[in-house]
């Protein structure tokens, strides 16, 4: 009968841990999509006010350079010569630097605590 005892409790241990471990991964999950939330909405807040702060700037700077050419389409032709050879430079960058970096960060991201969680095992 001891025996029997013995299962029981077993059972109750191994269905207990189960839970213990299904409840673990829903909490690591929990948190690392409320960090993906926050740095996405804090990544679209900063791009939106940067968006801004760039549309001010280029009409400075392009108000400025039609007063160095005295004409007002030439001085924003010449800013958007510059805006279309920055597209290029980052699609050619993007290939060899940025796409990496970006997939790097988010596997970090991803795999953060890690060692944390192999000493709770």
């Amino acid at each position: 009968m001891e025996k029997e005892g013995f299962f029981v409790e077993t059972k109750e241990m191994v269905e207990q841990y189960v839970e213990d471990r299904l409840l673990l991964l829903k909490l690591q999950a929990t948190e690392k999509a409320a960090k993906a939330s926050s740095f996405i909405f804090i990544t679209l807040a900063v791009s939106f006010i940067s968006l801004i702060l760039v549309m001010i700037i280029s009409f400075i700077i392009g108000y400025y350079l039609s007063k160095a050419v005295g004409s007002y389409p030439a001085g924003f032709a010449i800013l958007a010569g510059i805006y279309i050879l920055l597209i290029f430079l980052l699609l050619y960058l993007n290939k060899k630097f940025i796409a990496k970096k970006i997939a790097d960060t988010i596997v970090k991201f991803s795999f953060e605590n890690k060692e944390t969680f192999r000493n709770e095992i």
